[in-house]
C-alpha cells in the first residue's frame, strides 16, 4: 500500500492527478512526466506506479524500467528531471526540520514532542513535508498536512511562513 495524504482529496480515487507519493518515486527515478501524459496512462498503470515499491536501488531500477514501458505504450514523453540527481537524504529527518524552519520561521517550526514523532515519518510522509515547504506554495497545504500527521504545534499557535 503506498501512503495516501487525506490532504489530495479524491486524487487517490480517480488517479486524475500525480500523488505525492508517486512524485517521490519519479524524482528518485530522476524521470519527470506531464500530467497529460500521466492522463494517457491506463488507470491499471496509474495503480502500478504508485504500488510498485523503490526502497533499493534494485525496486527503483524496475520502477523506472516500467514506467518507461507503460509511457512508451501509451506515447508519453519522460523527461529526464532537471538538477538531478536527487538525494534521499533531502527529506532525511534534519533537513525536514531545517525546511520547516525556513518556511515556518523559528516560532512555527516543530515544538519538542513533534520532534520527536518526526522520527518515526516514514520517507514518503518526510518527502511530503519538504515538497509542501517549497517558498512557492502557499502554506494552507503544508499546515494541513503537518495537522494530519501529529505534527501541529502543542499550543494550537500557528506562525506566520516566512
Amino acid at each position: 500500500m503506498y501512503r495516501q495524504f487525506a490532504l489530495e482529496g479524491e486524487v487517490h480515487a480517480s488517479l486524475d492527478c500525480v500523488p505525492l507519493s508517486v512524485r517521490r518515486k519519479l524524482d528518485l527515478a530522476e524521470l519527470k512526466i506531464s500530467l497529460a501524459g500521466w492522463q494517457a496512462l491506463s488507470r491499471a498503470e496509474r495503480l502500478a506506479l504508485c504500488h510498485l515499491p523503490v526502497d533499493t536501488d534494485e525496486d527503483l531500477a524496475v520502477y523506472a524500467e516500467v514506467l518507461r514501458g507503460f509511457a512508451a505504450r501509451a506515447a508519453v514523453d519522460l523527461t529526464p528531471l532537471a538538477g538531478a540527481p536527487v538525494r534521499r537524504s533531502a527529506w532525511d529527518p534534519e533537513s525536514v526540520v531545517a525546511r520547516l524552519r525556513e518556511r515556518l520561521g523559528p516560532d512555527g517550526a516543530l515544538d519538542g514532542a513533534a520532534l520527536g514523532r518526526l522520527a518515526a515519518l516514514t520517507e514518503e510522509e518526510r518527502y511530503a513535508i519538504v515538497k509542501l515547504a517549497d517558498p512557492k506554495r502557499g502554506p494552507e497545504k503544508l499546515r494541513a498536512l503537518l495537522g494530519e500527521l501529529g505534527l501541529s504545534r502543542a499550543d494550537g499557535s500557528e506562525a506566520t511562513p516566512g
